[in-house]
């Protein structure tokens, strides 16, 4: 004999409702765009550029030759001390030791402190981890270096993938990428991991310079 259990219907507006009435329920968004302001060198703003330096906005970071050695285009960044991240950017005929480096001041200097020489035309991806809060990255070069840099993105990674780690306390419950409601799951849009301290989102695609990434998240 067969044994139907009815249940009545959950309306989730109203449940959603009673737990938004709840005394210590907060909801939140939280943007994971990236940590570089302006890195697809749409405007002007975001960098401060040493003689030499350059936006052509609407384009790229350019360099140009001149007496104008040991000179950068920099940009500060919010790191936290002992977190990984991953720079991803595109450079065109890069020449004569240009540089992308990162350091605690918005110099030349600081940024030499953690170099990675470039050169050619392509794309490269940077994986490093940084030993102070807060900071600096961006390029410099010597008074012959020429060359462009377009579509700087940095984000924080576990070592392998990107992720979006939420502030502590906050747990994520939708993700939308440009707009777009993502669905959960390892084999779908993203991953909620959790490591006893944090939650972090692992999006299945990782994101551009022109991601857009919204997590909604609420009180853990």
């Amino acid at each position: 004999m067969a044994v139907i259990v009815k249940k009545p219907e959950i309306n989730l507006r109203e449940e959603l409702t009673d737990l938004r009435n709840q005394p210590r329920y907060a909801e939140q968004q939280f943007w994971m765009d990236g940590l570089v302001t302006n890195g697809t060198f749409d405007t002007s703003t975001g960098w401060t550029l040493d003689t030499g330096w350059s936006i052509n906005v609407g384009g790229f970071l350019q360099k140009a030759s001149g007496s104008n050695n040991a000179k950068a285009a920099t940009t500060p960044v919010s790191f936290v001390n002992g977190r990984q991240y991953r720079a991803v950017f595109d450079y065109t005929d890069l020449g004569s030791d240009i540089r992308f480096g990162y350091g605690t001041s918005a110099t030349y200097a600081g940024l030499n402190a953690n170099p990675t020489v470039l050169s050619g035309t392509g794309t490269k991806t940077i994986n490093f981890t940084v030993g102070f809060d807060g900071g600096y990255l961006g390029f410099h070069g010597n008074d012959a270096s020429v060359g462009q840099i377009d579509d700087l993105y940095v984000f924080e990674t576990d070592g392998t993938d990107i992720v979006h780690r939420l502030p502590r306390g906050w747990k994520p419950t939708r993700v939308y990428e440009d707009g777009l409601l993502q669905r959960e799951g390892a084999s779908d849009d993203y991953e909620v991991v959790y490591d006893g301290f944090d939650y972090f989102v692992k999006p299945a695609v990782a994101p551009s310079a022109t991601t857009q990434t919204c997590v909604i998240g609420v009180k853990a």
